[in-house]
């Protein structure tokens, strides 16, 4: 019988720069979050493997790196591993240790996933077209299946179980949960991650995804589609059509379509990823003018509001605190595009400029901001 192993991480590096563990919110405990995830794949690890179990050399990967790491159940734990890898990102050392196993690996949120290569390859995508069902749905129906919640269960947890807790915290009924055969799990502690990514990462260990209706009440377990696919439209411009063929050489596996001054494309969410990089804006330069006045100036066209507001933050030091729960039961996209152009403006102004026509409105104390939809205040029903 197969095991899903999963696996968390504690509050050191491997080798590297580490994140300070003084700015990871006690409710993660300790896995790395948040904007510490790109920090945490970007730093450099070390590892020399002789003939090691997968399973414990993933596990000391994932404590050394605060990463916790899921073991798809249909990957043998016990397989040895040799390999040694010298002073990579830890992201693209994931993906070594994937291509020498021959299996696949995704960052699916905070959580390292390997497991098949095809399901690899959907598994962000099949939690994203879940994502967008669910932002169809009344409010009332969604903010149960947006809470995000850290995940425990003891040795031996049958995963049916886990399905049947999940459909008695979000009041859900789950048709077919007969598809999800006997196995024994080890025990797990995961990190916060919504209702909606915690049933995507069980079912699709055993090949399933779900439907929801549309009271949001009822989830159907149904086969995991063979190709997956996200349809999303992008401005471009005049030169759209220009666009569109660089675009799509790059993203052979995405169809990329024109549509007067738009490129729409259909491929997965890591498709979309690489095109929203594409129309990332100019950096940002900040100027002091005068003696105890700092000003800003930013100029962007078309790029993602999560890829700006990442950069604003990386660039002056600042963190953002995103209120998902409420944003996305608002049906507000955080990847939707905005042009920003700003010159000599305060911080306040600049965030503004930044959440302009977003439905997006900021509250900051110091170096933190609270995003929140515009119609309520952060605390308030």
């Amino acid at each position: 019988m197969r095991q899903c192993v999963l696996m968390s991480a504690l509050l050191f590096a491997l080798c590297g720069p580490s994140i300070d563990s003084g700015a990871i919110a006690e409710e993660t405990g300790g896995w790395a979050t948040g904007a510490a995830i790109g920090q945490q794949l970007a730093a450099p690890v070390s590892v020399s493997w002789s003939n090691l179990p997968l399973v414990r050399a993933l596990k000391s990967l994932g404590t050394a790196q605060r990463m916790a790491v899921v073991l798809d159940r249909r990957v043998d734990p016990e397989r040895p591993i040799t390999l040694a890898i010298d002073q990579e990102p830890l992201g693209e050392a994931m993906e070594k240790i994937a291509r020498h196993l021959k299996l696949g690996y995704c960052q699916f949120g905070p959580i390292a996933y390997f497991g098949p290569p095809a399901m690899a390859r959907r598994l962000r995508t099949l939690a994203a077209l879940r994502l967008e069902e669910l932002r169809q749905l009344p409010s009332p129906a969604t903010r149960k299946l947006l809470m995000m919640r850290s995940w425990h269960w003891d040795d031996l947890t049958e995963p049916r179980q886990l399905v049947d807790d999940l459909a008695a915290e979000a009041g859900v009924e789950i048709v077919g949960a007969d598809k999800i055969t006997h196995d024994l799990w080890p025990a797990a502690d995961l990190p916060p991650l919504s209702w909606i990514d915690r049933l995507t990462l069980v079912a699709a260990q055993f090949e399933l995804s779900f439907e929801l209706d549309k009271t949001g009440r009822r989830a159907q377990l149904v086969a995991a589609p063979a190709t997956v696919a996200l349809s999303r439209s992008y401005r471009a411009g005049a030169d759209a059509a220009a666009v569109a063929r660089r675009w799509a050489k790059a993203l052979p596996d995405a169809r990329v379509v024109v549509d007067k001054n738009q490129i729409r494309i259909e491929g997965r969410l890591e498709d979309h990823e690489a095109a929203q990089q594409r129309l990332r804006g100019k950096p940002m330069e900040k100027t002091t003018v005068t003696a105890g006045k700092e000003v800003y100036q930013l100029s962007v066209e078309n790029a993602a509001l999560d890829q700006v507001v990442g950069q604003v933050a990386e660039r002056l030091n600042l963190e953002f605190d995103w209120d998902r729960a409420a944003i996305d039961a608002a049906g507000i996209a955080t990847d939707q595009l905005v042009t920003v152009k700003v010159h000599d403006a305060s911080l306040d102004e600049l965030v503004r400029a930044v959440l302009a026509g977003t439905g997006l409105a900021f509250r900051r104390d110091d170096r933190k901001i609270s995003l929140y939809p515009a119609r309520r205040e952060p605390g308030k029903q």
